[in-house]
């Protein structure tokens, strides 16, 4: 597709575009959920927003993950408050107690004989979403019928330079930030290639576009930098070395990836010795929140968020509003990737505003044009919408 397929300003700040990706994106969209390890015993659960839908992945008793939307099927009160616990034996709805399996169905519920003689409970059991697990990684989906296997084929067989359970990695504390812009702001920063030496010239330093890969797989897209000595990645000996360890399967070999990301929301970055998986939730049309997950060498701190510009530990939450000095003398490339990303929303909803022309090349701004692309295959976009 060409520049006409592009979005419009308005795609970033106006809530019926936001309402229109609720309806025609989100509903069948994959979502990091976890990993195997984060069930470890019967009851044991997680809940993940995608979009509108809140979906809960539970362990049951015979050992199988299954996932389901969070409500009850009377009345629709939502079953879990918490982001992660155990359910114990089954869940019950705390309205009118009505209790289901751990595999969903309903089992029971008070005064059934006075209140529901006719009742089917078969046709009552909550209702479910698809799930899927590729490596350690748990995957939800709100739509039931989703074929996991079909998202994750074009990415199954790329360089995944890490074993999270073979090595002596430690899971970080989780990180949590509050950013003020569109999604899909985020996302395009995210597959830029035209930026890295820029923005970033004090922290990461590069890659210029011409040494700076992104591959199309699929939806997705793979990225790595394409000659050794630029500054933001390791050594060719450390990396070998980290290679032999155990953790990287082949530190250096060519597909090494520095981002995946994983269409629409997800993004996976792995470092020669552990690796982050970011999940973005849509909050509003200018307003995005980010749940970091992370898993680090013995030698790293496993909490580093008070060194982190922006955290707030009331709250726990990082966010542009608690910065304390200018974001480019932090030495934080996530920093900079905020602020920019800020300062584009507030940009692009000044009167006037027109996108200029993207750069060309893989290395580049090409992998916005195919962002573009499948929001406009996915979302069903008329031509007349310029997506």
């Amino acid at each position: 597709m060409g520049e006409a397929f592009r979005l419009k300003p308005d795609a970033y700040f106006d809530p019926d575009w936001l309402k229109l990706e609720q309806q025609q994106l989100f509903p069948d969209t994959w979502c990091f959920a976890g990993t195997v390890k984060d069930f470890a015993a019967p009851g044991d659960y997680r809940v993940v927003d995608v979009g509108w839908s809140s979906l809960a992945v539970i362990l049951g008793k015979d050992g199988t993950l299954a996932a389901v939307h969070n409500f009850c099927r009377h009345r629709g009160a939502a079953l879990f408050d918490k982001a992660s616990g155990n359910a114990g034996s089954t869940i019950v709805c705390p309205y009118h107690r009505w209790t289901y399996g751990l595999d969903g169905a309903l089992r029971g519920l008070p005064d059934r004989q006075s209140c529901f003689a006719d009742l089917d409970r078969a046709n009552l059991s909550l209702k479910p979403a698809a799930i899927g697990v590729f490596r350690e990684f748990v995957f939800v989906n709100p739509n039931a019928a989703a074929r996991f296997e079909d998202w994750i084929a074009p990415v199954a067989d790329k360089a995944w330079p890490h074993d999270l359970f073979a090595s002596d990695v430690k899971e970080a504390v989780p990180l949590i930030y509050d950013v003020k812009c569109n999604w899909k702001i985020f996302a395009e920063n995210a597959v830029d290639g035209y930026h890295l030496a820029y923005l970033h010239e004090q922290t990461l330093g590069g890659p210029t576009p011409d040494k700076n890969v992104w591959e199309r797989a699929g939806d997705h897209m793979v990225w790595y930098a394409n000659e050794d000595g630029i500054r933001h990645r390791l050594p060719k000996k450390i990396r070998d070395e980290a290679g032999s360890s155990g953790l990287i399967k082949s530190a250096s070999a060519t597909g090494y990836g520095g981002v995946y990301f994983l269409f629409p929301l997800t993004l996976v970055v792995p470092t020669p010795f552990g690796l982050s998986v970011t999940s973005m939730k849509p909050l509003a049309p200018d307003r995005t929140r980010l749940d970091v997950r992370q898993w680090v060498g013995p030698w790293q701190a496993t909490d580093e968020r008070k060194y982190i510009p922006g955290y707030d530990k009331t709250t726990g939450i990082i966010s542009s509003e608690n910065w304390t000095q200018p974001p480019l003398e932090t030495g934080d490339f996530q920093t900079e990737d905020i602020w920019i990303c800020e300062k584009v929303q507030r940009g692009l909803e000044m009167p006037g505003f027109e996108f200029g022309p993207l750069s060309r090349g893989p290395g580049a701004e090409d992998p916005i044009r195919w962002f573009h692309e499948s929001l406009h295959r996915t979302m069903k976009l008329a031509q007349q919408q310029d997506v």
